[in-house]
């Protein structure tokens, strides 16, 4: 059995498996990230690592501000096997750019402050 692998970003990540590649995909697993009513939370990045587990990469927000969060995910059930949160000590929004892998499997993240006072 073949199985496909996706993320949908909206920090939430779902997994079809597909049996045949003509027949439609079926869901596998899902996991979503909800911090809170009327919080913003947003994905913008997602990579797969050398063994198939997929890394998401977004902004939460938390007292107000955006935090940079990435998450890694077990490939065959969803569930978070680690989650990182960046802060800015400053207070200011942060915003996620991209999330790359090393050649050794490394999560590399880039992001930028998205607003600031000055």
């Amino acid at each position: 059995m073949r199985h496909l692998r996706s993320a949908l970003l909206v920090l939430a990540a779902v997994a079809l498996a597909v049996a045949a590649p003509a027949q439609e995909p079926t869901l596998a697993w899902s996991e979503l990230h909800d911090g809170g009513a009327a919080l913003a939370d947003d994905g913008y990045s997602a990579v797969v690592d050398p063994d198939g587990h997929p890394v998401i990469g977004g902004v939460r927000t938390a007292d107000e501000f955006g935090d940079l969060l990435v998450r890694k995910l077990d490939r065959d059930s969803g569930q978070p096997l680690w989650t990182f949160v960046y802060t800015d000590p400053g207070g200011n929004d942060l915003a996620l750019a991209e999330i790359c892998l090393d050649h050794r499997g490394d999560v590399l993240v880039a992001g930028y402050l998205s607003a600031c006072d000055s």
